[in-house]
């Protein structure tokens, strides 16, 4: 059997190993009113400026990556009445995600993306339909047919980012891409929007080297919490529009120590950006 190891530690045990498996799909109900005067469970979001709970309710948004990042983003979406979504991931869990990403110590040694699944569908107070894919999202995407309305992206190799943004311009779909530094302290979120006309990824980050990847040499969880903050609040501007008198923008970047600036952009598309030339 194939070993797989995890940095630079031994190989996993053979019964600790889960190989790749189908789609698995985890329904939710909704948490019922106990009398018919209880409000809403999402009544508190009613006072959001732009919210529209049924687009959320409604919207099917497929997770590229159950770690660091898209892990809290996959809670905050279950949490906040998000009705279908999909988590594609074929990592293996190891004891370094335990400290920053949503699992437990029987996740050890299986695939991330069906793993994740399992352990958020309990949060979906509002009910859900949440399906894991222990699979690449090139190999997901391939192999199942898989609707979409978002593409939220939290990987840390620019060959997936460069196939999400083309794969969401063939969709005419937005996505959401999220990266941490390699000290794990800044954050940088862009919303690419559905329309061809709008900026993809590389006009936002044009130095971006398709052939190589970019993992954060040291991660915190206040790091990924301030990330998936970002992530979640695009998503709801990618499925709901931007409110009336809010500034329009499509980027944010944080750093936790202050060592670069906070900034809010909105990015505009290059006229000699390759991507973008490209789809």
């Amino acid at each position: 059997m194939k070993q797989f190891s995890v940095s630079n530690s031994e190989p996993f045990p053979d019964e600790l190993l889960e190989r790749p498996k189908d789609v698995e799909t985890f329904k939710a109900m909704p948490v019922p009113a106990s009398h018919p005067a209880e409000p809403d469970v999402f009544v508190r979001h009613e006072g959001v400026p732009g919210h529209d709970q049924p687009a959320l309710a409604d919207a099917r948004i497929f997770l590229v990556g159950g770690g660091g990042l898209n892990s809290w983003v996959a809670l905050a979406l279950a949490r906040c009445g998000a009705g279908s979504i999909t988590i594609a991931d074929d990592d293996l869990v190891d004891r370094t995600n335990l400290s920053r990403q949503v699992y437990f110590a029987e996740d050890l040694g299986h695939r991330k993306g069906v793993r994740l699944a399992r352990n958020i569908v309990s949060h979906a107070v509002g009910g859900a339909s949440i399906t894991g894919i222990p699979l690449r999202f090139e190999e997901a995407i391939e192999q199942f047919a898989l609707p979409a309305d978002v593409l939220v992206v939290g990987v840390d190799n620019n060959a997936c980012r460069l196939g999400c943004v083309r794969e969401a311009r063939k969709r005419h779909i937005p996505a959401v891409f999220t990266m941490l530094s390699r000290d794990g302290m800044r954050c940088q979120c862009f919303l690419q929007g559905a329309s061809a006309l709008d900026p993809c990824l590389w006009c936002a980050l044009p130095n971006l080297d398709p052939e190589s990847s970019s993992p954060c040499a040291s991660a915190i969880i206040s790091s990924c919490l301030l990330a998936a903050s970002f992530t979640v609040t695009f998503v709801y501007r990618a499925l709901m529009g931007w409110p009336q008198g809010v500034n329009q923008f499509n980027w944010r970047e944080a750093d936790l120590l202050d060592v670069a600036p906070a900034t809010t952009a909105d990015i505009t598309r290059r006229p000699d950006c390759p991507i973008c030339g490209d789809v």
